[in-house]
Parts: C-alpha cells; sequence; structure tokens
C-alpha cells in the first residue's frame, strides 16, 4: 500500500508499506515501511487499533491513528513515535479499510482469543519452555 510520510505540510516522501496479519497471531498486524535508502523499518500494531483508527481518533503514546480529509481525499493519519521521535504517515483511508475487511474473513472481529494458541504462548512466556503440569 502506498504511504505518504509528512515530513512538513507541503513535503512528503512517498513509501511503500506492506500489512501483513495471519490467524496464528490474530491480534496484531505486522507494517513494514520501506524507506527509500532500502531499508525495512517494521511496527507491530493492534488490528482494532488500525479499525478503530478508520473511524476515530486513536491509540496513546508511540501509535495514534486517526482519520481526516486532505484535499478531499479520504485518509487515515499514522503516527509513530519511538524515544521522542516521530514519524507521521497517511494513507487511503478505502485502501485500509478494503485491507482490513480482508483479515476480518480470516478472523472475525470478536473471536480472536479462539484463535490464540495458549500453550505456545505460555511456552514462550516460561524460561524454558516447559509446560505447566497439574497436580
Amino acid at each position: 500500500m502506498p504511504v505518504d510520510r509528512i515530513l512538513q505540510p507541503s513535503i512528503r516522501v512517498p513509501l511503500e508499506a506492506e500489512f501483513h496479519y495471519t490467524e496464528t497471531d490474530p491480534l496484531a498486524v505486522s507494517v513494514e515501511l520501506h524507506i527509500p535508502e532500502g531499508q525495512v523499518v517494521r511496527w507491530v500494531v493492534s488490528r482494532d487499533l488500525l479499525f478503530d483508527g478508520t473511524e476515530e481518533p486513536s491509540g496513546m503514546a508511540d501509535v495514534r491513528l486517526w482519520p481526516s480529509v486532505v484535499r478531499g481525499r479520504q485518509v487515515v493519519f499514522m503516527k509513530l513515535e519511538v524515544q521522542g521521535v516521530s514519524s507521521l504517515l497517511e494513507m487511503d483511508l478505502g485502501k485500509l479499510q478494503e485491507w482490513l475487511v480482508e483479515t476480518f474473513q480470516l478472523v472475525h472481529p470478536g473471536t480472536e482469543f479462539e484463535h490464540v494458541d495458549w500453550d505456545a504462548t505460555l511456552a514462550a512466556l516460561t524460561e524454558d519452555g516447559e509446560q505447566p503440569r497439574s497436580i
């Protein structure tokens, strides 16, 4: 999906963003931003946050989204921030909504926790990876 990085109101840097979603991690969306210098910056954001940001201002701290209209186009702004450095991105609202609808076909909203592999999640949280045992 094409996105613009907004440096100033009149200065935009076009980027390509890849949004990835899988049923194995039903709560998260991976966003890869392809920087012109050849680097890839990866963020993981909540699918719910992305959806909410298409309808109203959402998020806080390091990821914030809000819908807007720019030059007659409906867009979504996404502000990413880490250690006081931020990036403001603008993307087409319709394209983001279309992509989100595809993810909803994979995992219906509200059923995400039914798709979580709780054994794997618990194993990742334990130091030795062993499953707890019942007595």
